[in-house]
């Protein structure tokens, strides 16, 4: 089931395989998209996709095409059957899953630095753009008669509301799991509330405050992070976090939603048959894409991707008159420099430098 896909994703990924595909080929060697392995996969990189993929201003593609490339192709074999991890031993996963792809992006992405490349920052989102993305998010939860399919919208409901809420990144926003809820009182204590009950059987008036303490963020390493809280919003429901949390939880664990139930991981990818959801967080790339999409379905998309959320959100708080240290400690900031780069209006502006 590819329904949770947009059709410029699954385009994307065709395409992506029918490229590799004519060139596997052309080898004349026996290989094709059901047993090709990450070695060919490299060399059909090096030897037919760069060349034929220049950078607009530099010779080779730039660090993102080619994450772009492999996430495309990981995303066409793990719809045709070659999910998990690739194994050589046996030649069985998916060949964009291994230690060989991943050491050759991040050798590439070095590369890149090294001979000029700079990335983009993200553009910042506004406080507009995110209220309106998180209606439109939540009409089509409403519309949806798809139990999978709408819980997906809500996953991504959460996602919107906790980046700019939090500030957090893509990546620490996708590994949020259970275990993160502390107690809002006592915030080296676990919640133990969770899961809420559905919002429809809250008493007249009661509301409920969330608090967030990530492990391993980017910020905290090794510890878990400073709390982050997470108040109600009776007013605006599609903007509060706690009330589409206990919608999403209370939908994932019906009887006609086999499973999608939260154990671990609060957002997870999809299963290769889009049934269910896989046990594991969601990755930034993949948070990064659904964004984008909703974005640009809404009518709302200007170049943001996931980041956009906590550059937005610091600078709206600095714009409400957030001092230097609330807002360092709003987006668990240790430098003040680090502070000024997220705050400057015009940063997403640079381009690759020549």
């Amino acid at each position: 089931m590819d329904q949770a896909l947009a059709a410029s994703t699954l385009r994307d990924q065709d395409s992506a395989a029918a490229d590799l595909r004519d060139w596997l080929t052309s080898l004349g060697e026996g290989v094709d998209l059901g047993n090709v392995g990450p070695e060919f996969l490299l060399v059909y990189l090096e030897e037919e996709w760069l060349p034929s993929h220049p950078g607009r201003k530099r010779g080779r593609a730039g660090p993102k095409a080619v994450a772009g490339v492999l996430s495309s192709l990981s995303g066409w074999f793990e719809r045709f059957g070659r999910a998990g991890p690739y194994q050589p031993a046996t030649g069985v996963g998916n060949p964009c899953n291994c230690q060989w792809v991943s050491d050759y992006r991040k050798g590439y992405r070095r590369g890149g630095m090294l001979e000029g490349y700079e990335e983009v920052s993200a553009v910042p989102l506004t406080p507009e753009k995110y209220k309106r993305l998180c209606v439109y998010l939540f009409q089509r939860y409403l519309g949806e008669p798809g139990v999978v399919a709408g819980l997906v919208l809500l996953r991504d409901l959460l996602c919107s509301q906790y980046m700019w809420q939090s500030t957090m990144r893509g990546h620490d926003t996708g590994k949020l799991g259970l275990a993160d809820f502390c107690d809002p009182d006592r915030p080296g204590a676990v919640d133990t509330r969770l899961p809420l009950p559905p919002p429809w059987s809250w008493p007249a008036g009661r509301q409920y405050r969330l608090c967030v303490r990530e492990r391993g963020t980017k910020t905290s390493r090794t510890r878990r992070a400073d709390p982050v809280f997470l108040e109600p919003n009776p007013g605006r429901p599609e903007l509060c976090f706690p009330r589409t949390l206990a919608l999403y939880m209370w939908r994932s664990a019906q009887p006609g939603a086999p499973g999608c139930a939260v154990r671990s991981w609060l957002f997870r990818p999809l299963t290769s048959d889009r049934r269910g959801f896989k046990e594991e967080p969601l990755s930034s790339s993949a948070l990064g894409a659904r964004i984008r999409r909703h974005l640009r379905d809404a009518d709302l998309y200007a170049g943001e991707t996931s980041h956009s959320f906590r550059r937005g959100a610091l600078q709206a708080a600095a714009a409400e008159g957030v001092g230097t240290a609330g807002l360092m400690g709003l987006g668990q900031i240790r430098s003040p420099a680090i502070l000024a780069r997220y705050l400057d209006p015009h940063r997403h502006g640079a381009r690759q430098v020549v």
